[in-house]
């Protein structure tokens, strides 16, 4: 049961070195993602069309991927041009290729009908490379199924308790304050002011508190960019909590997708960072690492939740006012899901 009219996050830019072969699997699809002379992406089905060999295990040749079991080549439309020792090469001699887009420090990915891919529709994310940004990134993989890591971030309450000493020390408010949940076309926006939070670190010389306005679109399948503004203390009160239309005293950029691999298997890809004028690579240091330390922390019980989910995949879970993000965000999957011709879990069912 999956989206396949959708665009995926396959891989990082800088994953792919000319004259190599990736392989990857999105939603339970085997690809092959190599370069061209040029630089343009090709994503190809990892599976030659002979005896069914990865051709990630291939080698490059010029534009072409050539299978190393028996030395089949593709073209990157994904018609074979050679077969050693036979001049007659069949129509049915291909192998599916699919729509492949570089954005953002991302490879992206359409897995549906090609006719319907449109590149406009990906969200714009920070470039890894964008001088007038210091960003870091990473990816880690998870034993679980997509929609328990969309849940973890489509309700960022569980900052108070699972990240009590990474990214939500000493900010119960994430579990207090309700956000403003509002819907896009595929996904959601939401937003919240937290007022007169403990500054930290170098942010101390604006004062002792700060207030932050946070403020995230989450798209389908789990495209996570969120922006988070400090403000001077009372702010938020000034605006009587409507968005902000003046300049922060410093913006946090943080650049997350997760993309389903199998129904067990999920791999997240994340960015944080700021402006190059707003913080030095020390300081950018020592963000991304307790970013990755409070991952890590969701990771240990997002995996853990998804093993009792299995024990017990008939029994429902409990919903709270805390999870009017995720439930909207589960109906749009559902309503994707039929779009695509299956039949889907309920909006409000466990994940699988």
């Amino acid at each position: 049961m999956w989206v396949r009219n959708a665009w995926y996050v396959a891989g990082w830019s800088h994953e792919l070195e000319p004259g190599k072969v990736a392989a990857r699997l999105v939603i339970e699809q085997p690809l092959a993602l190599y370069r061209k002379t040029d630089g343009e992406v090709v994503v190809l089905e990892d599976r030659c069309c002979h005896r069914f060999a990865p051709l990630s295990m291939g080698r490059v040749e010029q534009d072409d991927l050539r299978c190393m079991y028996h030395g089949l080549k593709f073209a990157p439309d994904g018609r074979c041009v050679e077969i050693p020792g036979q001049k007659l090469i069949p129509q049915s001699a291909f192998v599916r290729r699919y729509p492949a887009v570089e954005r953002g420090g991302w490879i992206w990915v359409w897995m549906g009908e090609e006719a319907l891919a449109q590149p406009a529709s990906i969200p714009d994310s920070v470039r890894l490379d964008d001088p007038a940004y210091r960003m870091r990134s990473s990816q880690m993989d998870y034993a679980a199924h997509y929609l328990l890591i969309d849940d973890n971030l489509l309700d960022l309450s569980h900052l108070s308790f699972a990240h009590e000493k990474t990214l939500g020390l000493d900010m119960p408010q994430w579990a207090d304050e309700r956000p403003r949940i509002l819907p896009l076309e595929r996904g959601l926006r939401v937003q919240r002011w937290l007022r007169g939070q403990p500054a930290r670190s170098f942010m101390k010389r604006w004062g002792e508190a700060l207030d932050l306005w946070n403020s995230y679109d989450f798209l389908f399948p789990g495209i996570f960019l969120l922006r988070t503004a400090f403000y001077p203390a009372g702010t938020a009160e000034r605006c009587k909590l409507a968005a902000p239309a003046e300049a922060p005293l410093f913006l946090r950029y943080d650049d997350q997708a997760v993309t389903p691999m199998s129904h067990r298997t999920s791999r997240y890809f994340y960015a944080a960072g700021a402006r190059s004028a707003d913080i030095d690579p020390d300081r950018l240091d020592r963000l991304f690492a307790t970013v990755e330390a409070a991952f890590n922390e969701d990771k240990a019980i997002i995996e853990a939740q998804q093993k009792l989910i299995d024990l017990d995949p008939a029994r429902r879970m409990l919903p709270t006012s805390l999870d009017a993000g995720p439930t909207q965000f589960r109906r749009l999957v559902q309503t994707l899901l039929e779009r695509d011709g299956e039949p889907g879990p309920a909006a409000a069912a466990r994940a699988g």
